[in-house]
């Protein structure tokens, strides 16, 4: 066989070989799931307008951005709840990425039961939104593999972690978070979910880690939240 025909012959095949591996590749959504940058907490401010990243929480936010960029995957969007902190952050990941950051009030930071938590600090209808939020984004998916992220918050990550891993989501309480780290979230075309991974801040440097809680058993930086 003439050698062109033949390199011909094998390119076509490889195609369809590939064609045929990509039409089989299992339906799996992946969720990113960034909490916001730190902030300079002021009690008495808005939230949709007020308590907006600092200098510290900026450059966190360039960090993950950077290193959501050198993924080897292309995200199907950007979403980030309403409030400033998450929606600052949000912005400049996708600015990264050349991408907008659309908003959902799903996301929107709020409390809900938790061990260890008095009755006054849980925020009324928390239970309600969440379980809309983990409805919405963990629907099953239905043909490829999208990577979807979603910069919120850490008590809203550490809901979403419990309800992916089927255990009592008042244990959200026992979990830390730092800022800008990254959980993944696999969603199944059958609806089963698996934690990839949770709280990864190896892209932050530590002396610029900011945690919730009292954080890891080392020195980090005055930080209020």
């Amino acid at each position: 066989m003439p050698l062109p025909r033949f390199v011909f012959l094998c390119g076509m095949l490889l195609g369809l070989a590939l064609s045929g591996f990509a039409q089989d590749q299992p339906a799996v959504r992946t969720l990113y799931l960034i909490r916001h940058g730190f902030y300079d907490y002021d009690a008495q401010a808005d939230d949709k307008v007020g308590n907006a990243l600092n200098a510290l929480g900026k450059e966190q936010a360039a960090c993950v951005a950077e290193r959501l960029a050198q993924l080897p995957v292309t995200f199907a969007t950007v979403t980030s709840s309403e409030f400033t902190r998450a929606r600052e952050t949000g912005d400049i990941i996708a600015a990264r990425l050349g991408q907008p950051c659309r908003r959902d009030a799903r996301l929107n930071e709020i409390t809900p039961p938790g061990v260890g938590l008095k009755p006054a600090q849980i925020d009324a209808g928390a239970e309600e939104q969440l379980t809309r939020a983990w409805t919405h984004f963990s629907a099953p998916a239905t043909a490829g593999r999208t990577h979807e992220l979603l910069v919120c918050h850490g008590n809203v990550i550490r809901w979403f972690v419990c309800r992916a891993l089927g255990v009592d989501p008042q244990q959200w309480t026992r979990m830390e978070i730092a800022n800008c780290s990254i959980t993944m979230i696999q969603v199944r075309a059958d609806g089963s979910t698996r934690v990839q991974q949770f709280n990864e801040i190896a892209h932050v440097p530590v002396e610029k880690q900011t945690w919730s809680g009292r954080g890891p058993d080392w020195p980090l930086p005055a930080q209020k939240r």
